[in-house]
């Protein structure tokens, strides 16, 4: 994974790494695409404007949660894509099919492809 993704997944696993936050991402999934308001999130969670309106910015700012105005409130709905690349790298730690890498710690799975590509490279191990 290169850098700035990477840097992206952390950014959203630290945003998700928080109680109140996760509950509003179940209230907006809960919602579809339409999205949710964020006054009926505060009231479905007991919690105040203020602290609220910091958790929505966190998850607005890694991609995770789109606002939109509609008329005097703003709607919240999940970003999906950044869900499902967050899914895809989970699952590929989790050992699900990864591209270039085998299942199998300690393992180093070699394809032709792959000897091909390594064949003009200079080594220092004469393999």
């Amino acid at each position: 994974m290169t850098e700035p993704r990477s840097q992206k997944q952390v950014s959203i696993l630290a945003a998700l790494a928080q109680p109140t936050r996760l509950q509003i991402l179940d209230r907006v999934s809960d919602a579809g695409p339409e999205g949710i308001a964020a006054g009926d999130i505060a009231r479905a969670l007991r919690c105040p404007a203020s602290t609220l309106s910091f958790h929505l910015k966190e998850l607005s700012r890694t991609g995770v949660l789109e606002a939109r105005p509609d008329g005097r409130f703003i709607r919240y709905a999940l970003r999906r894509p950044a869900l499902q690349a967050l899914a895809g790298y989970i699952a590929g730690l989790a050992g699900s099919t990864r591209p270039g890498r085998d299942r199998r710690p300690g393992k180093h799975r070699s394809t032709r492809r792959s000897r091909e590509r390594d064949a003009g490279q200079l080594t220092f191990f004469g393999d």
